[in-house]
Parts: C-alpha cells; structure tokens; sequence
C-alpha cells in the first residue's frame, strides 16, 4: 500500500514540475504566441492540481473547482487539436479548408450528442447531468486527438513533415495519452479487466509519458519554430494544392 501510494504520489507530481518548467520555457523562446492554447494548457493542468491540493479538505469547494476546471481543460483540448490541424494544415489553403471543416463538424455533432443526453437525462438520477456531458465532452475530445495522431502519420512524408516541429510533439503527445484513456476507460468500465486503482495509475502513467514528449520537445532541444511553410518540400499534397486552389479560383 505504502508503495502504491509513493508509486501515485510521484506520478502526481511530475508532471506538475514539467509543465511549469515547460510553460518557462514556452516564455523564454518566445513559444507562447505561436501556441497559446498549449500554453493556457500548460500553465492551466499544474495551476488546478495546486488548488486542488489546498482545498482537500474543503469537499464541496474541492468538486466544484474540480468540475469547473475539467470543463476548462476539455474546451483547451480542444483548441489544441485546431491550434495543431492549423498549423500543420496552413501551407496547403485547399487542405486546410478540408480539416478544418472536418474539424468543426465532428465538434458540433459532439455537441449535439452531449445536448441531446442532457435534454433525456433523468432529473431524479443520482448523476448530475452536466458532469455526465462533461465526461462525454472529455472522450470525444480524446478520440479526436487519437484519431488526429493516426492521420498525422499517416500523412507525415506526404505533407512533407518532419519529426521537428513542435506541432508534431504536441499532436503526438495528446495523440498517445488520448490512445491510452480510451483503451484504458474501455479495459475498466467495459471488460472489468482492471481495477480503479490500476486504471487511475496507468492513467496517471499515460500521461506523465505525454508530458515526457512534450518536454522532449520544448526542452531537450530546439525544432524549428519557424512556419512550416518555409520548410516543406515540393511533395504530392503540394501540387495537388497548387493545381486545385487554381480551380477554385476560377
């Protein structure tokens, strides 16, 4: 048991650590204006835990900071998956048109679910149905990351990309915690083959590892923060941006 505790407590606070030193660093290379929703996530994960932390014992005020700032960070997970699609997409006008597009039409058909289960929800339930559309705002969320991880590799060589960017580190970082939560969610409440103990310690592990990623990125060394633009090769999804943005302008 001591052990476990030791095991949660480390994991607890590491990332607290990273992300404050990563959001200094974001500040001193001039970062925060290229990426402020990662920023705002940066500075806002560390910040809530603190909180958190002082008003333990306070249990009402502890749920609702908890809740609120849950919220909070679904909505910056949000805005972290457009502000990386609009960065890796900005080159190509036609392409980004497409996933941006894409990126707005799943969101509003997440919305509709969540409006759609809170108009039906039970008021006499024993789950208060704006948690419940917060938790399901939360895994649509996380499956957009994931699935934007997939596409992001599959489509590296041909956008041309490389594994410098900080675009790249970021959707990455998401792309594996999120990929993690999702399988991990799926293992407890559907399989019942983990317990809760182990599933908030892989949790927790997941995403200490998301947070390793990311200070690989903005710490250990130094990507290229210019645009991307500047940088890409003449590849495939180029010219078939050239030769379709031509006909749309017709």
């Amino acid at each position: 048991m001591k052990a476990f505790q030791i095991i949660t407590m480390a994991l607890w606070i590491t990332p607290i650590v990273v992300q404050s030193f990563l959001a200094m660093v974001m500040v001193h290379r001039k970062l925060v204006k290229i990426f402020p929703v990662f920023f705002s996530y940066s500075v806002l994960l560390p910040a809530r835990e603190i909180l958190l932390l002082v008003v333990r014992n306070y249990p009402n005020l502890y749920s609702g900071i908890y809740w609120l700032s849950e919220a909070t960070v679904v909505a910056l997970s949000l805005g972290v998956v457009y502000e990386v699609i609009w960065h890796l997409v900005r080159p190509y006008s036609f392409l980004g048109r497409i996933a941006l597009g894409a990126f707005w039409v799943v969101t509003a058909l997440a919305l509709v679910v969540g409006l759609i289960m809170f108009l039906s929800s039970n008021p006499s339930g024993q789950t208060d149905p704006l948690f419940e559309i917060i938790v399901l705002a939360e895994r649509s969320v996380r499956f957009l990351q994931a699935c934007g991880l997939v596409v992001l590799i599959l489509l590296m060589s041909r956008l041309g990309l490389t594994w410098q960017h900080y675009a790249v580190g970021i959707a990455i970082g998401f792309g594996v915690y999120a990929a993690s939560d999702l399988v991990l969610l799926e293992l407890r409440a559907h399989l019942h083959k983990i317990s809760d103990k182990t599933l908030v310690l892989l949790n927790s592990a997941a995403y200490n590892f998301a947070v390793a990623i990311w200070a690989v990125y903005f710490v250990s060394h130094r990507p290229r923060s210019r645009t991307i633009a500047a940088t890409l090769p003449n590849t495939q999804i180029s010219r078939w941006n050239e030769e379709l943005s031509k006909y749309l302008n017709k």
